[in-house]
């Protein structure tokens, strides 16, 4: 039994419909696949600046730290050195300090002046 040219068209349009519905889906679900791997790799970009800045902070705090210690190691020998000085001239380290405090007095009696 053949079909009278209206029904033809109206399985035609169903058919049609139906793909657009499915391509809807399609779409939707392309969509959803392609915002989920967008915010994988904004998430995966993220993590690797986070570490690398992870990274760069750390550097920068074994840096510091080496910086401190050698200070502190040389700070430490000048003041060994000033002591060592003093124990060998006593009395030529008391005259010089006194000296040294006269000269001070002096410079900051004359800026209150």
């Amino acid at each position: 039994m053949a079909q009278s040219p209206q029904q033809a068209t109206n399985t035609e349009l169903e058919a049609v419909k139906s793909d657009l519905a499915q391509l809807r889906g399609d779409m939707s679900d392309l969509l959803k696949a392609f915002k989920e791997q967008s915010e994988n790799r904004v998430q995966n970009k993220a993590n690797q600046a986070r570490d690398g800045v992870k990274a760069a902070f750390d550097e920068g705090v074994d840096t510091l730290n080496r910086g401190y210690e050698q200070v502190r190691s040389q700070s430490r020998e000048r003041v060994d050195d000033a002591e060592q000085v003093v124990s060998n001239h006593p009395l030529t380290s008391v005259v010089a300090a006194f000296g040294i405090g006269f000269v001070v007095a002096k410079v900051l009696d004359g800026v209150r002046h």
